[in-house]
């Protein structure tokens, strides 16, 4: 296999497993809830939304 093709196959590799840890790991409503005003924004206690 050239250099050139091992480069690219573990570039490849390295972007597939970043993309996969940030779709299993991330709490993207934890993140979304971040940018929303704090007007709109919701309080978690012990996984409880507080009204």
């Amino acid at each position: 296999m050239s250099p050139r093709k091992l480069a690219a196959a573990l570039t490849l590799w390295v972007l597939t497993l970043t993309v996969l840890h940030v779709s299993l790991n991330v709490r993207w409503d934890g993140v979304v809830n971040e940018w929303r005003p704090e007007s709109e924004r919701k309080l978690n206690v012990a996984y409880i939304p507080v009204t």
